[in-house]
């Protein structure tokens, strides 16, 4: 089986239980590696890079001890398969919210975006937005509900300009929480209820591929 038939849609979605249910388990040491080699390249993009090489933030082998979900977007040119081209990484975590004023607040269980990379050929072509509606879409929450673990300035002008999100108190941990989040607003949660229930494959995206 090839890793191009995983890609029926789009746009697919992978977590711990689907790397070991089919199709992925069939194919998941070459899975495995299109993510890691797509979590290197963000690492790369970001200045993530030691002495001993990359330190990407996603990687196959950290999906199982989170409930971490990886939005994986490919594109096909004529006459060849599909290529993975974008990665977008959500997951949750408990942090800490210093404001203007001193106060702090704990989030408990925040939801995140945690790794967010659309491939250097492929940029400035809607593949960025693509993907991140997409997973608004799947995750049933909006972008000002996210906490963003260290955007770079391009996802900060993204960010800005698909959302009009901008304002933000810097913080230590560089996890950057928008303002308006701490608006008197009810906190969106997901449309599904535990990991096992969500789809492999976005909702409401097209069941084609570019041509």
């Amino acid at each position: 089986m090839s890793v191009a038939k995983l890609f029926g849609q789009p746009i697919v979605v992978v977590n711990a239980a689907a790397l070991n249910r089919s199709p992925w388990y069939e194919v998941r040491q070459e899975a495995g590696k299109l993510i890691n080699d797509m979590g290197i390249g963000s690492a790369v993009a970001q200045g993530l890079v030691g002495r001993s090489g990359p330190s990407p933030i996603t990687e196959v082998h950290n999906l199982s001890a989170t409930d971490a979900r990886v939005y994986v977007l490919a594109q096909q040119e004529p006459g060849c398969p599909p290529v993975a081209v974008g990665l977008l990484k959500v997951g949750k975590k408990n942090l800490f919210h210093f404001d203007n004023s001193g106060r702090t607040r704990e989030l408990r269980d925040q939801i995140c975006v945690l790794d967010f990379y659309v491939h250097e050929d492929w940029q400035r072509g809607g593949f960025g937005k693509m993907l991140f509606e997409a997973m608004l879409h799947n995750e049933g929450i909006d972008p000002v509900r996210f906490a963003y673990d260290r955007p770079s300035p391009k996802l900060i002008g993204f960010m800005r300009k698909h959302f009009g999100l901008a304002d933000f108190v810097p913080q230590q941990n560089k996890f950057v929480i928008f303002n308006e989040f701490f608006n008197d607003k009810p906190i969106g949660s997901s449309i599904y209820d535990s990991v096992k229930d969500r789809p492999l494959t976005a909702r409401g995206q097209s069941n084609g591929l570019r041509r």
